[in-house]
C-alpha cells in the first residue's frame, strides 16, 4: 500500500513484499535526520534479542519522511510460522527464571560501564580527530544497551503474559487489566521517583515565602539560584537530577531533552504539587496497591481451593511475577530513558565543538545532521548552516501532515499480544472504544498531551489524552484525574504506569488525540474501556 500524498523511496525490491506499520506508540512525531539515525540504533537491538531466543526474525525498521515504520520478516514459510512463534514463547519462558539474576548481576553493571564511559569522555577538549572516533564508540555502546534491553524484556512479558492467561481462565470476565494488578505495589525505581519529587514539593511548601513564589510566573532555576531561602532544594533538586534526570522526555526523540537538562521542566511539576497537595501520598499509593494485589490473590486461591494442583501452578506464577514482573518499565527507566538522555547529552556536547567550528549555527542545528556525516565534518570542519536550514523546512513540513498507519504489502490485523494491543474504532459520535487497561470511572476535563512542552498545562484532576506515555509521566500521574492513550494494551508503558499509580485508564482508543478536543469533559471506564464526550 501507498499513498501519492506520502511518497515512499523502497530502501530494497524486498521492503515491497513486507507490511510496514506507523510506530505511532514510540514515535509519534515526525524525527530529525539524528533522531532517525537514533532509532536505527534503538532497533539494532532486536536483532541481539532474536538471536538470544534462537528465532529466525528480523524487525527491520524503516524512516519515511520523518516518520518511524517497522516491519517483521522472516524466511520461515507461512506454514511453519505458527509453530516458530510457539518456540520463541518457549524460549522466552525458559529465561524467566534467569531474569533477575542477568539483570541485577550482568545488565545493570554492564549498563552503568556504558553510561559512565560516554559521560567521561573529555568532548569539550579533546582533538577532533579523536572525538571523531570517540563518536562512533559512544553510538556503538548505546547500541548495545538496546540489545541488552531486548534480551533482559523477554521473560518479564512471558511471565505477566502466562499469569494473565492462567488468572482469565479462572476468574470469568475479568477486566482486561485486572490480572496485572496482581503484581501491584511493589519497591522499585519509579516509586522512589514518585517518592523524592514528593519530597522536593515537601520542602518548597515548607518555606511559605518560597512556595508563594512557585505560582505564575513559571520559578526557574537560575532565579532560585539567587534565593537565599532555596538553598535546601537547590542541593536536594541536585541530588534527584544526579539519580533520576534521565527522565523527563516523553517519546523516543532525540529532539527531547531530559530534567538534568532542563530542570525547570520539573519545577513546574513542583509548583502543581505546591499549590495543590497529593492527596494520597507515594507510600500509602503503594501500600494500596500491594493490599489489593494480595485480595486479587485470595480471591483466586480461594476459587482454586479443590484444584490444588493449578493453585500451585498460579503461585509459582504469582512469584515469578512479582519477582521480574515490575522490569516491564522498569527497564524503561534504566535503558530507554537513561539511553536516550546519555546520547543526547553527549551528541549536544559535540554539537557545541561543531558550532565553535563554524559547521553549525547552534547546538540543537546537530539534530539536522546524520550520525555518518558528523565523524567527516569533526574531522574537516565545512559550512552546514545552508543544509541544516534546507533539512529544518523538510521535517517541518511532514511534521504537519498525519503519516498512513500501514505502508507496503496489505495486511489483515492479526491477534495482538497484551504490550501493543488492539485498535478499536466506534460509530458512536460522542463514545471512543480502547482498552480497559487500570480500572476506576473518572470524569474530568480532557488535556491534549502530545509532547513534554504540553505537561506544565496538565492541572490536578485533568484528563490526559497522549499518544503514549513513559516513565518521564510519573509527575503526572499522581495529579491527574484519568488517562487516555490512542495506542497500546494492558502490557504498554502508559497501562503498567496508570496501574502503579491506581490511575483510571484506557489504552489503544486508536484516535483519542485527534477526536477530543482540548478542555472537552469525558468520562472515561478503566475496565469496560469506554470513553464518553460529555
Amino acid at each position: 500500500m501507498t499513498d501519492p500524498d506520502f511518497p515512499v523511496e523502497w530502501l530494497t525490491p524486498h521492503d515491497t513484499e513486507l507490511s510496514w506499520e506507523w510506530d505511532d506508540m514510540h514515535m509519534p512525531m515526525a524525527v530529525t535526520p539524528l533522531g532517525a539515525d537514533y532509532v536505527r540504533t534503538l532497533a539494532s537491538g532486536f536483532a541481539y534479542g532474536y538471536q538470544r531466543l534462537e528465532i529466525p526474525v528480523e524487525i527491520l525498521v524503516r524512516v519515511w519522511n520523518g516518520y518511524v515504520y517497522f516491519a517483521v520478516d522472516t524466511a520461515v514459510p507461512e506454514a511453519e510460522q505458527a509453530a516458530m512463534w510457539e518456540r520463541r514463547t518457549e524460549a522466552a519462558r525458559a529465561l524467566i527464571p534467569l531474569t533477575d539474576a542477568y539483570w541485577r548481576e550482568k545488565a545493570i553493571p554492564e549498563l552503568r560501564g556504558h553510561y559512565e564511559w560516554v559521560a567521561a569522555l573529555p568532548v569539550e577538549t579533546m582533538p577532533l580527530d579523536a572525538l571523531a572516533t570517540a563518536w562512533d564508540e559512544a553510538w556503538a555502546r548505546i547500541g548495545r544497551c538496546w540489545s541488552i534491553h531486548f534480551h533482559a524484556i523477554r521473560g518479564p512479558y512471558q511471565v505477566l503474559e502466562d499469569l494473565a492467561d492462567l488468572y482469565e481462565s479462572i476468574v470469568e470476565k475479568a477486566p482486561p487489566g485486572e490480572a496485572l494488578g496482581l503484581i501491584g505495589g511493589g519497591v522499585h525505581e519509579l516509586h522512589d521517583v514518585e517518592r523524592q519529587v514528593e519530597a522536593l514539593a515537601a520542602l518548597v511548601s515548607a518555606t511559605p515565602d518560597l512556595a508563594a513564589r512557585f505560582g505564575k510566573p513559571p520559578v526557574t532555576v537560575s532565579e532560585l539560584a539567587s534565593r537565599r531561602d532555596a538553598a535546601a532544594l537547590l542541593a536536594a533538586l541536585d541530588a534527584f537530577l544526579v539519580e533520576h534526570g534521565h527522565l523527563g522526555q516523553s517519546f523516543d526523540d532525540l529532539s527531547l531533552s531530559s530534567w538534568i537538562e532542563d530542570p525547570d521542566l520539573l519545577l513546574t511539576e513542583l509548583a502543581k504539587r505546591v499549590e495543590f497537595p497529593v492527596g494520597v501520598g507515594a507510600e500509602e499509593r503503594r501500600e494500596r496497591q500491594a493490599a489489593r494485589a494480595e485480595t486479587l490473590a485470595a480471591a483466586v486461591r480461594e476459587r482454586l481451593a479443590d484444584d490444588p494442583e493449578k493453585r500451585e501452578r498460579f503461585d509459582a506464577l504469582l512469584a515469578d511475577a512479582r519477582q521480574i514482573g515490575p522490569l516491564t518499565e522498569v527497564h524503561n527507566y534504566w535503558i530507554d530513558r537513561m539511553a536516550q538522555s546519555s546520547i543526547r547529552r553527549f551528541v549536544m556536547r559535540v554539537a557545541g565543538r561543531l558550532v565553535a567550528s563554524g559547521v553549525i549555527g547552534g547546538p540543537d542545528d546537530v539534530l539536522y545532521l546524520s550520525r555518518d556525516e558528523i565523524p567527516d565534518l569533526l574531522r574537516s570542519p565545512a559550512d552546514r548552516r545552508g543544509v541544516v536550514l534546507a533539512r529544518r523546512s523538510t521535517q517541518a513540513h511532514w511534521a504537519a501532515v498525519r503519516p498512513p498507519m500501514k505502508l507496503g504489502a496489505p495486511s489483515e490485523d492479526g491477534e495482538h499480544d497484551r504490550f501493543d494491543g488492539d485498535r478499536f474504532e466506534s460509530t458512536e459520535p460522542n463514545e471512543l472504544r480502547g482498552t480497559g487497561a487500570s480500572a476506576g470511572i473518572v470524569r474530568g476535563r480532557a488535556r491534549i498531551t502530545r509532547t513534554q512542552d504540553d505537561f506544565g498545562a496538565v492541572q490536578p484532576g485533568d484528563i490526559i489524552v497522549c499518544a503514549s506515555s513513559n516513565t518521564s509521566w510519573v509527575p503526572l500521574f499522581a495529579i491527574a484525574g484519568g488517562l487516555i492513550t490512542n495506542t497500546g494494551g494492558v502490557l504498554s508503558h502508559a497501562a503498567v504506569v496508570a496501574r502503579e499509580f491506581a490511575l483510571p485508564a484506557v489504552v489503544g482508543t486508536g484516535d483519542a488525540t485527534s477526536r477530543i478536543a482540548d478542555g472537552r469533559l469525558v468520562e472515561l471506564d478503566g475496565s469496560t474501556g469506554i470513553v464518553r464526550l460529555l
